[in-house]
């Protein structure tokens, strides 16, 4: 599997590794500009879902996460995008 995360191909890598298996309700597969746009996406809501812990809205992040985070995840075939898109001084006050 590819190392760069937020590219194209890793995303077809990652696609095939984790959909392999038909009737599995996979999603279709994105066009590269479907990709990018959802990508953008899902950073901007990790963007939204630190905001909402900042807060001290836990049940409100746990929610987001739910509906939206792991919604684009799945579509992107990402596992969990957390490490990838939290700031090293964010992980470190979520220790």
């Amino acid at each position: 599997m590819s190392y760069q995360f937020s590219t194209y191909q890793a995303y077809l890598e990652r696609y095939k590794t984790f959909w392999s298996e038909e009737g599995d309700h996979r999603p279709p597969i994105l066009t590269e500009e479907s990709f990018h746009n959802n990508f953008r996406l899902l950073r901007e809501s990790y963007d939204t879902y630190r905001n909402l812990i900042n807060q001290g809205m836990e049940t409100e992040a746990a929610a987001y996460y739910g509906n939206v985070i792991n919604s684009l995840e799945n579509e992107l075939a990402i596992a969990d995008g957390f490490d990838n898109f939290l700031d090293e001084d964010f992980r470190k006050r979520l220790q």
